[in-house]
C-alpha cells in the first residue's frame, strides 16, 4: 500500500506522462529528392520537394507518394498532411500512343494539407512541350495561377473508387476556385492560341459504376484500336464494345458539374489543314485555301458568370481571313441543356440488337431553353471582279422556347432584328435587278413569331407573324387556332398528323404597314411603261375595284374587301384586315376541301376590313 504522502506526486507524474503521450509528435520539416509518380497515362515529378510541418517522418510521408507501397491511394490521401508543400518544379507528363505533352510549373507551393485536401495551390508559371497527333511541335507558356479548396480525396474517387451495383452517390465539390492570369500556346504549322485571366469555380463530380481512369484508359484503347484498324467496322464486338463504351461514357454525363467561370482575351491563329502540312507555303492561299484566320474573343463565361446567371456567353469575337472580316458582339443561351438528348443515347444503346430498330428523332431535340445573337457584321470582297464590297449586318437573332413535350417546345419566340443584306444584280436575278432600279440597293429586314399553345383551352396562340422591311412595308398576323390537342406533339407521326388536319382556324387579324414599297413599286411599273407614277397609280386602283369585284361576288364581306383593298392602292398607307368564323367551333380543313368555289369561304366568316 502506498503511503498517502506518496500518492499526490505519483498522481502528478502520470497525469503529466498520459498529457505528454496525448499531444502530437513534433511536426517535422524535410526534403525529398527525385520524386517521381506514375498514374497510368499520366507521370508526375519532381527534381524536390520541401515539406513542412507534417506529422510524418521522411520516409513515412515518401511511402506515402509511392504507389506500388500496397496501400490504396485513398489510404494514402487520407494519411497526408503537411503544413506547406514547396516544389521549385513540378512536371506532369501525358502519353498517348505517339503524343506526348510535359508540362513543366514553377515555385510551386500547396499550404494546409490535411483531411485529403489542399486549401491553397499557387504557381508562378510554367511551359508545355508536346506534340500534335500528325507530329507537329507544341510549346507554350503558362502564367501564374492560384486555387483554394482542392479536395484531392474526392478527385482520386472519382478517378479509382466505384458505387456498388444500383447504388448512386451525390455529387461532391472538387475544386472551390481557380484562377490563372494567362498561357499560350504555339502549335506550329497549325497556328497559335493565347488567353488571358481565367477562373472558374464550384466544380463538382461523383462517383459512378465504374472509375473515371479505368473508363478513360478503355476509351484511349478503342480509339487506338480503332485508328490502327485492329478490327472490321461491322465486327460484333467491337460494337457491342463501343456501345458498352458509348453507354458508360454518357452515365458520366450527370455525375460532373462545371460550376461558373470566365475566360478573357482569347486570341487565335488557326490554319486550314493543308496549309499546316509540311512544305506548304507559309502563308499561302488558294481557292482550297484561302489563308490563316485569326480570331479574338474579348470573354468566355458561364455559369454564374454569365448575364442570365446560367448558361453560356461569349462576349466580342472579331474574325478575318481571306479578305474577309467581321465581329460578333454576343452569343449567348441559358436554359439550353443536352440532358434529354443523353438520356435517348444512352437508352437507344442499352437496347438489344434485335429491338425496334425505328427512332423516335424528337428525342433527340435538347432542351433548347434562350439563344440569342447581337450585333454581327461581315465584310466580304466583292463577288464578282469590280463588285462592290458584300456587308451583311444582323442587329438581334433570338430563340425563346417554353417547356417542351416530346422535344416540341408548347411555346416559341423567334426574333430577327436589323437583318441588312446587299442586293447583288445577277443575269439569273430578275428580282434583284428591279429592286435596284427601284433605288433598293440593300434590305434591312426585322422578323418576329410568337406562338403558345394552351393545353386548358386546347388551342394555339398566333400571338404575332411580323415581317418588316426598314423605308418599305411591315406585315403583322396574329389568330387563334383551336381543337389543337396535346396530340399535336406526340411521338407517333400518324397521330400528330391526325391532330393537325383536325386543328380549325377561328380568327385572324392582319395588318399590312406602307412605308414606301407601294409607291416604289408603282413608279417602277410607270418607268417600265413609259407612264407617269399618278397615272399608273389610278390603273391599278381601277384594277383592283374591278377585278376584285368580280373575282369575290356581291357579299358585304366582299364589297369590304374590294373597298378596303382598293383604297389602300389609290393612297397607301394601312391595310387591316379582321376575320371571325362564324361557327364557334372555328373552319376546319374539311370546310375548305368541301368548297366548290373559293369565294364560298366568305359566307363561312364575318370579315371586316379598314384601310387608312
Amino acid at each position: 500500500m502506498i503511503a498517502p504522502r506518496l500518492r499526490r506526486p505519483l498522481r502528478a507524474a502520470l497525469a503529466f506522462a498520459t498529457l505528454a503521450m496525448s499531444q502530437p509528435l513534433a511536426a517535422a520539416d524535410f526534403q525529398l529528392d527525385n520524386v517521381r509518380m506514375e498514374f497510368g497515362l499520366f507521370t508526375l515529378s519532381a527534381p524536390k520537394l520541401e515539406v513542412k510541418g507534417s506529422p510524418l517522418e521522411r520516409e513515412a510521408f515518401r511511402s506515402l507518394l509511392d504507389i506500388k507501397s500496397g496501400e490504396t491511394a485513398l489510404a494514402r490521401i487520407d494519411r497526408l498532411s503537411a503544413a506547406e508543400i514547396r516544389a521549385p518544379e513540378l512536371v506532369v507528363e501525358v502519353a498517348q500512343g505517339k503524343q506526348k505533352q510535359v508540362t513543366t510549373y514553377r515555385d510551386v507551393r500547396f499550404s494546409d494539407i490535411r483531411d485529403g485536401q489542399i486549401a491553397r495551390g499557387e504557381s508562378a508559371g510554367g511551359t508545355l512541350a508536346g506534340q500534335s497527333p500528325d507530329g507537329a511541335k507544341l510549346t507554350g507558356t503558362l502564367l501564374a495561377m492560384r486555387f483554394e479548396g482542392f479536395d484531392i480525396r474526392q478527385t482520386a474517387r472519382v478517378l479509382v473508387d466505384r458505387v456498388a451495383a444500383g447504388q448512386t452517390e451525390p455529387v461532391r465539390p472538387l475544386l472551390r476556385r481557380a484562377e490563372q492570369d494567362g498561357y499560350s500556346i504555339d502549335m506550329g504549322p497549325a497556328g497559335k492560341m493565347s488567353f488571358g485571366r481565367a477562373t472558374s469555380r464550384d466544380v463538382a463530380a461523383g462517383v459512378g459504376p465504374e472509375p473515371l481512369g479505368d473508363l478513360l484508359t478503355r476509351a484511349m484503347a478503342l480509339s487506338e484500336q480503332t485508328a490502327a484498324g485492329g478490327a472490321a467496322k461491322d465486327d460484333p464486338v467491337r460494337r457491342e464494345a463501343e456501345k458498352r463504351m458509348g453507354i458508360a461514357l454518357l452515365g458520366f454525363y450527370d455525375r460532373v458539374e462545371i460550376g461558373s467561370g470566365e475566360i478573357r482575351d482569347m486570341v487565335m491563329t488557326v490554319v486550314e489543314p493543308e496549309a499546316a502540312k509540311p512544305g506548304a507555303k507559309p502563308g499561302g492561299k488558294s481557292a482550297a485555301n484561302p489563308g490563316p484566320v485569326d480570331i479574338k474573343i474579348a470573354r468566355i463565361a458561364y455559369g454564374e458568370d454569365a448575364p442570365a446567371k446560367s448558361g453560356f456567353v461569349l462576349e466580342g469575337l472579331q474574325f478575318a481571313g481571306g479578305g474577309a472580316k467581321g465581329l460578333v458582339d454576343t452569343i449567348s443561351y441559358s436554359g439550353f441543356s443536352y440532358g434529354p438528348v443523353i438520356k435517348a443515347l444512352r437508352e437507344d444503346l442499352a437496347k438489344s440488337a434485335s429491338a425496334d430498330a425505328a427512332i423516335d428523332w424528337r428525342r433527340y431535340i435538347p432542351t433548347i431553353g434562350t439563344i440569342r445573337m447581337t450585333g454581327l457584321s461581315v465584310d466580304a470582297p466583292p463577288m464578282a471582279p469590280g463588285g462592290q464590297p458584300v456587308r451583311i449586318g444582323l442587329g438581334v437573332f433570338e430563340v425563346k422556347a417554353g417547356e417542351q413535350l416530346n422535344g416540341i417546345p408548347t411555346s416559341l419566340a423567334l426574333t430577327l432584328d436589323k437583318l441588312v443584306a446587299p442586293i447583288t444584280e445577277g443575269a439569273g436575278n430578275p428580282a434583284a435587278r428591279d429592286l435596284i432600279a427601284m433605288g433598293i440597293r440593300s434590305l434591312d429586314l426585322n422578323a418576329r413569331i410568337d406562338l403558345a399553345w394552351e393545353a386548358a383551352r386546347s388551342e394555339l396562340a398566333i400571338r404575332q407573324i411580323a415581317l418588316g422591311g426598314e423605308g418599305l412595308a411591315r406585315l403583322n398576323l396574329s389568330g387563334t387556332l383551336g381543337n389543337v390537342t396535346k396530340d399535336l406533339f406526340s411521338s407517333d407521326v400518324a397521330l400528330a398528323q391526325v391532330a393537325a388536319l383536325g386543328a380549325t382556324a377561328r380568327g385572324l387579324t392582319a395588318k399590312l404597314e406602307n412605308f414606301g414599297l407601294v409607291e416604289k413599286l408603282i413608279a417602277n411599273e410607270a418607268r417600265k411603261a413609259g407612264r407617269k407614277p399618278d397615272e399608273m397609280r389610278q390603273q391599278f386602283a381601277m384594277i383592283a375595284s374591278l377585278g376584285l369585284a368580280s373575282i369575290l361576288g356581291p357579299s358585304d364581306a366582299a364589297k369590304a374587301l374590294t373597298a378596303a383593298v382598293s383604297r389602300f392602292v389609290a393612297q397607301p398607307g394601312t391595310l387591316t384586315l379582321d376575320a371571325r368564323a362564324r361557327s364557334a367551333g372555328g373552319i376546319g380543313l374539311a370546310d375548305v376541301i368541301t368548297l366548290t368555289d373559293p369565294t364560298e369561304i366568305l359566307a363561312k366568316i364575318d370579315l371586316k376590313a379598314e384601310a387608312r
